[in-house]
């Protein structure tokens, strides 16, 4: 009961300063939410601005964070152009980039590894919340030479401010935001404040997010599913609800020189899997991180940057309330990368990181021996702009170290980029750029060897596995000329070695048997957005877009690969002015039936969505308040990328309200 008064008061509270707002909406321009200009992207080896760089790339700025429904760190960004999502329940999702997930996809804290074990296993949620980050940057496509063979699908970098990077303006400043949905009654609280004295900075944050069982339309199962098993839930997800918890501190001392500082970070969370009815995760990741910037006067370089970060991360898995299996992972890592002056026209970066993790599955579960794994890895980028065009060249050389108490293996991989652009004019940026890079095995791809209940099957590592490498190109082409905005990227992916999960046929303790094989496999697809203003009198404007994603993926010998997202066209319509915002947005998802000799086909649908952003204060946008409308037609989507899309469709008609106060 208290819960429910809760929401009503929030909602009460968003519509009355939302109508006050909608009666005096009166002037500036709005704020963009997504951005894709005069960014520099600190996840580019060469410090490129975003609208520059010879890879497809997606900078969300803190708006979005702040006032976006989505709930785990893959939704919010599955709306990105080549953004797909795991969608394992409302608790896990982690981002799938052009097809590709789990290891191949490097995920990262400001720029360290995110050391927790989402790449273990679907059901285990990213311990990082949206609401955390001032941005989030997202390279679509190989991203090893900075940060290794894991990346080797993209980077994901998840930047915050809890290591204050610069001296404040103001005594305290900060943000808090609260808000309600209905789907699944839930709520989020987040609050940041920062203050400083003298030349010292600090911050403090904290971020709970808490659903409730989570409605859905119709039936949970597919029609398929139904005639085997049964009907099954209807109308809600049983145990899919869902508390995230995190608590950070940290401080800086901030001088002409530069910066260094640490933070220390607690992320709990305890959330229900709703394939399994009496089945939760308690988890529980402590971190400590610490960076520092230095401006050097050196002959060759301007810039220092040195950041680590050690995590201590533990979840159980319970069964009834009883522990069944607990996963640890260990973990360190430490990145130092130096600007290099321009020298003759060239100018980037060159780095050393090294990473050292200890994980282990003890119980039920327990798929995978204690393993310690290390890498080593050592780069350099460079690019020549020459007015009118320019190249860019990089390499990277890493070693990886594998051990477990029964077999250790090694690998040597090294990665090359190269690429050029040109300017035609000033509105327009061409590039094409090609690499070839290396991915040392996994432990898990190397040493399972039993049941992986999240994904009912029963794994079984390989520890023949070679290096996987992928020779890849990338076309780009940016336009902003007279009210078009357009975006195309296309790329191709020739994989060597490429390393996947395949069936073997056999049954073990009733779940089907799958081990890791390799096979050469061929990724395809390209990226289209195109946005036009349409219309403007005095401060209103109305402005579309048009979006289109298509990848697709096949091995040379065992057909199509699983889980490859279909082609995905959105189309938005906004009408804003100073102090409103209207958007309209329809989503289509093409049916998938090109798909693995295991996997069932999946039906399109057809998604509507609306939010109103408001800023009820006429001299200020430090106040706003979102309502957002999610699936007005109570569709029933199913995500191809998720191993439950057969079981587990995405949430039904939901509206949500959000206030956000920035001070």
């Amino acid at each position: 009961m208290k819960f429910q008064c809760y929401n009503w008061l929030v909602l009460g509270v968003c519509l009355i300063t939302g109508f006050t707002g909608v009666a005096r909406a009166q002037v500036p321009d709005p704020k963009g939410n997504a951005v894709e200009e005069t960014i520099i992207v600190t996840s580019s080896a060469v410090g490129a601005r975003a609208d520059e760089l010879l890879q497809g790339v997606t900078v969300v700025g803190d708006s979005q964070l702040s006032e976006t429904a989505a709930a785990g760190l893959g939704d919010v960004l599955a709306s990105m152009p080549g953004i797909s999502t795991t969608a394992f329940g409302p608790a896990a999702s982690r981002p799938v980039i052009r097809g590709l997930g789990g290891d191949r996809v490097r995920m990262l804290v400001n720029g360290v590894g995110i050391m927790d074990a989402s790449t273990a296993s679907p059901d285990h949620a990213v311990s990082a919340e949206a609401l955390e980050a001032t941005r989030i940057e997202v390279v679509r496509g190989p991203a090893a030479i900075v940060y290794g063979g894991n990346a080797i699908g993209g980077v994901v970098n998840v930047i915050d401010g809890r290591i204050p990077e610069a001296k404040l303006d103001a005594p305290i400043v900060g943000r808090f935001v609260t808000g309600v949905s209905s789907v699944d009654r839930g709520d989020v609280e987040a609050l940041r404040l920062r203050t400083g004295l003298g030349p010292l900075v600090f911050n403090g944050e904290t971020v709970r997010r808490h659903g409730g069982v989570e409605r859905i339309s119709g039936f949970a199962r597919t029609p398929a599913l139904r005639a085997l098993e049964g009907d099954g839930p209807k109308d809600r997800l049983p145990n899919s609800d869902l508390t995230f918890n995190t608590r950070a501190i940290g401080g800086s001392y901030v001088g002409n020189w530069g910066f260094g500082g640490a933070s220390i970070k607690r992320s709990t969370a305890n959330y229900g899997l709703p394939q399994e009815e009496d089945a939760r995760i308690d988890m529980a990741q402590t971190r400590l991180d610490a960076r520092t910037k230095i401006d050097l006067n050196l002959a060759a370089f301007d810039q220092l940057s040195v950041d680590f970060g050690i995590s201590d991360y533990r979840h159980f898995e319970l069964e009834n309330g009883d522990i069944g299996t607990r996963f640890d992972n260990e973990s360190w890592e430490v990145r130092a990368r130096t600007r290099q002056k321009e020298i003759k026209g060239w100018a980037g970066s060159l780095g050393f990181d090294a990473v050292r993790k200890v994980f282990s599955a003890v119980g039920d579960e327990s798929f995978l021996p204690k393993t310690r794994t290390r890498d080593l890895g050592a780069f350099i980028a460079e690019r020549r702009d020459y007015g009118k065009w320019g190249i860019e060249i990089g390499g990277r050389l890493e070693t990886r170290d594998l051990r477990t108490a029964f077999a250790s293996r090694d690998f040597t991989v090294i990665s090359l980029s190269g690429g050029a652009f040109i300017r035609p004019r000033a509105d327009m940026f061409l590039s094409l750029s090609a690499s070839r890079t290396e991915r040392a095995p996994t432990d898990i791809e190397l040493f399972s060897d039993g049941p992986h209940l999240a994904e009912s099957t029963f794994e079984r590592g390989n520890q023949n596995l070679n290096k996987e490498s992928a020779l890849s190109f990338e076309a780009v082409a940016r336009f902003h000329a007279a009210g078009w905005d357009t975006h195309v990227n296309l790329f191709h992916s020739d994989f060597r070695d490429f390393v996947f999960l395949n069936p073997t046929g056999g049954i073990i303790d009733g779940l089907a048997e799958f081990i890791y094989l390799q096979d050469n496999a061929k990724l395809s697809g390209t990226e289209i957005s195109v946005e036009r203003d349409l219309w403007q009198q005095g401060t209103w404007r109305i402005n579309g877009g048009l979006a289109l994603e298509y990848v697709r993926a096949r091995t040379d010998n065992f057909g199509n690969l699983p889980r490859i997202p279909p082609l995905e066209i959105t189309g938005e319509l906004n009408l804003v002015s100073d102090r409103l915002e209207n958007h309209a947005e329809l989503i289509w998802t093409n049916h998938q039936s090109r798909t693995a000799v295991f996997e069932t086909p999946t039906k399109g649908s057809i998604m509507v969505n609306f939010s109103t952003t408001i800023r009820p204060i006429a001299t200020s946008e430090d106040v706003r308040v979102v309502f957002k409308l999610s699936n007005l037609t109570n569709a029933t989507h199913r995500t191809h990328a998720s191993f439950l899309k057969d079981r587990l469709p995405a949430a039904g008609r939901s509206l949500s309200a959000r206030l956000v106060i920035d001070f």
